[in-house]
């Protein structure tokens, strides 16, 4: 069931979207999702390299990433109505699981019949994926819940990706060998698949339902099997990190880097991103863990270079000192609150997690929401200075490198 040949994250593998390494005689592009760095060559840049360099953009699509960036930071500094499309959208298509973990009770809260019955049928849910396609966002991540209990999840997956996206699908593993040749077949960019234990019965127990590792481990291989030399999809393993587990983190990298092409820690909040559930507070992180925390994750900092991003070096201010980061002036939550939208099962839409009060594909498609002046007015509210809300997810590092430029716009008010 598991892999044979296990291969290894070295170097940049592990932690790019975007990696190309061209020959010394033209530009080195080096796109880093967690440095956002882009370098050249110290060497002249010919006619030639700079064909080269357009060829490698264009085959990394990132002429279709600059258009709606580009578009999203002008409104950022501007401070007007957007144009263009939302850069990014997460579509949290059902709050439908197979599994009850413990750390997802917001899920949970809605799985009754009354509320699931809210969700968008299959009809709108391709009504949504026409809408999308229409736009020029350029990547889409696909969560739930558990999507891949959707009976239209492959006509959703296909049409975005038709409509030339980049599409992450997010998932718990466990439906993965139904689907592994169709996603295959469809050229799917990304699945991230979440693990909460290297130990196969402490992951059942945070999942809920026994036998929740062993199936999720074959749902991976399945995804492995087909990929060849490829390695597309791309395999992302990521963990909930909370007060049981963040000492085995190092553990948690060496176990699961043979199996996926990344590993990656989310830090545990019992806020809009995650809800606990009641009773389960021994999962959130004490005052006394701070010290021990920053000594592991300046080891995993020297063994692994992913982990010398500001996503993790800054992770233990947000868990230990978020009162310090909001009082220091280097946090304002600008990439949700410019570049992103959310969209939840009942077809709400909102630029936060929870808070969808910019309008419902139902009723407006998404580019008259994302045009609309009631969007632009709620967006300056979630980058004031006075907007404390504050979550650490995948896009929160974006705000770290956003906020020097944004401090220097010459519309804005409240730098």
């Amino acid at each position: 069931m598991w892999p044979k040949k296990p291969h290894t994250l070295s170097g940049r593998s592990g932690r790019s979207i975007f990696s190309q390494s061209i020959r010394r005689s033209i530009p080195v592009v080096s796109i880093n999702r967690r440095r956002l760095c882009l370098r050249f060559s110290s060497k002249r840049l010919g006619f030639m390299s700079l064909l080269n360099l357009a060829k490698q953009l264009a085959e990394n699509d990132l002429f279709g990433m600059a258009r709606p960036a580009l578009g999203n930071l002008i409104s950022l500094m501007t401070q007007r109505p957007n144009r263009g499309s939302p850069f990014y959208i997460l579509w949290i298509t059902t709050y439908g699981c197979n599994r009850k973990c413990l750390h997802c009770d917001w899920v949970w809260s809605r799985t009754s019949k009354e509320d699931l019955a809210r969700e968008l049928n299959e009809e709108e849910q391709l009504m949504l994926v026409d809408q999308i396609a229409k736009t020029n966002t350029w990547g889409v991540t696909i969560s739930g819940g558990e999507p891949l209990m959707l009976p239209k999840i492959g006509d959703i997956l296909h049409g975005l990706k038709k409509a030339g996206k980049r599409v992450n699908l997010c998932s718990n593993g466990v439906l993965l060998p139904r689907f592994a040749q169709e996603f295959h077949k469809i050229k799917l960019d990304s699945i991230t698949v979440s693990m909460d234990s290297f130990r196969p019965a402490e992951h059942d127990h945070m999942r809920g339902v026994p036998g929740s590792f062993t199936k999720t481990m074959a749902g991976i291989e399945a995804v492995r099997s087909l990929r060849g030399t490829a390695k597309s999809p791309r395999l992302v393993i990521k963990a909930v990190l909370s007060a049981n587990n963040f000492r085995e983190m190092a553990q948690w990298v060496e176990f699961f880097q043979p199996y996926a092409d990344a590993v990656e820690f989310q830090p545990i909040q019992n806020n809009l991103v995650h809800q606990i559930k009641e009773g389960e507070d021994a999962l959130l992180f004490k005052p006394e863990h701070e010290a021990e925390f920053r000594v592991l994750m300046k080891d995993l900092a020297k063994r692994w270079p992913s982990f010398q991003s500001p996503y993790y070096q800054r992770m233990a201010d947000f868990i230990f000192r978020p009162g310090e980061l909001f009082d220091s002036g280097e946090f304002r939550c600008l990439f949700l609150s410019s570049f992103f939208l959310e969209i939840n099962p009942y077809g709400a839409v909102g630029s936060c997690p929870g808070h969808y009060v910019l309008g419902n594909v139902r009723e407006k498609s998404i580019q008259e929401i994302w045009h609309s002046l009631e969007t632009c007015e709620y967006q300056k509210k979630l980058r004031s200075k006075d907007n404390r809300c504050l979550c650490w997810t995948y896009n929160s590092f974006l705000n770290l490198y956003l906020l020097p430029l944004y401090k220097r716009s010459p519309w804005i008010k409240d730098p």
